[in-house]
């Protein structure tokens, strides 16, 4: 595997573990450090002792997860507020269910906050980990919602991007 490849591996079970993480505080009120680290402990389990139900994979970025869940759990009021003006008028993230909810979080604050990562790169794979939780239409109000979000947050890379597509 190519070191890019390693990369996005460990980015893609990050972003899981962070939605996890995120979901988890929230059930228990714990803080993200102290869920961070049981994260972190089930993982480095893993790798010694084999598969544990629940345990992010060894190539788990857990830098990249801690940014995330962090990022989150500090700017939540913020990312509600963002995720607010790209819903339709009346709707609001708290009347989302929970890991949806959780799920759009962490892909605003990806947008929002990793400029280094195109947006149409934290689109796909938030639509991919929604697959995970959701089959019906949930990864599709994922794609149009944090779409949106992109072009309120960056505009400027995804009209960049949108041109680079059209002169090929």
């Amino acid at each position: 595997m190519t070191q890019q490849g390693a990369v996005a591996v460990g980015r893609t079970a990050a972003r899981l573990a962070a939605i996890q993480s995120l979901y988890e505080m929230e059930m228990s009120d714990k803080a993200a450090d102290i869920v961070l680290n049981d994260v972190a402990r089930r993982r480095d389990m893993l790798s010694c002792e084999g598969d544990e139900l629940g345990s992010p994979p060894p190539e788990t970025d857990m830098v990249f997860c801690a940014e995330l869940v962090r990022g989150v759990s500090e700017n939540t009021e913020a990312i509600d507020h963002v995720i607010g003006r790209s819903m339709s008028e009346g709707r609001t993230p708290e009347k989302l269910e929970k890991i949806l909810r959780i799920i759009l979080r962490v892909g605003a604050y990806e947008i929002g906050q990793r400029r280094d990562i195109d947006p149409p790169v934290t689109i796909s794979e938030f639509v991919k980990l929604t697959e995970r939780f959701y089959a019906d239409k949930e990864p599709g109000l994922v794609n149009g919602l944090l779409d949106r979000i992109a072009r309120d947050l960056r505009a400027n890379d995804m009209a960049r991007i949108n041109d680079n597509a059209r002169q090929r």
